[in-house]
């Protein structure tokens, strides 16, 4: 089972690093070998992950800015095409942002101890898990309350 688990991980960065060299070129197979350094080096949570995205998509304009903003007839793919700094810090941004959102919905997999199907649980008042057993995670962040029962 352990080896089958690490041929995923190697797997999964090869992906990585040959999509990132695929739609970057040299800049993104340097990209993704960076990236492969760190995730192995530090260990990033998700919501580290998350955080560094941000903060690159966050540059893109401030790049775009300090080389100055072209006129309104030069707006175009050939706008983008100049300036390649902000075109890579936005695919680095994005492809972080899509790794981070990929290893938090896999940390919250259920079954996996958080009461989610398959783990003998079940949403509260609907008749699984221990009696008088209180929720151990709270709703997200727009949830809904659920709708009074009728009764007859």
């Amino acid at each position: 089972m352990r080896s089958r688990f690490g041929r995923q991980v190697v797997l999964e960065r090869v992906l990585l690093v040959g999509a990132l060299w695929l739609l970057g070129g040299r800049i993104g197979l340097v990209a993704g070998a960076a990236f492969v350094v760190y995730d192995l080096v530090s260990r990033p949570t998700p919501r580290d992950l998350l955080v560094l995205a941000v903060l690159l998509l966050g540059l893109v304009p401030l790049v775009v800015l300090a080389r100055g903003l072209p006129a309104v007839e030069a707006v175009g793919p050939a706008f983008a095409e100049g300036n390649l700094v902000a075109h890579y810090l936005a695919g680095a941004g994005l492809a972080l942002l899509v790794i981070g959102v990929l290893r938090d919905v896999g940390a919250g997999t259920p079954g996996a101890g958080d009461g989610g199907p398959g783990a003998g649980g079940g949403a509260p008042g609907a008749g699984g898990g221990a009696p008088g057993a209180a929720e151990t995670r709270p709703p997200g962040p727009g949830a809904l309350p659920a709708p009074p029962e009728e009764r007859p």
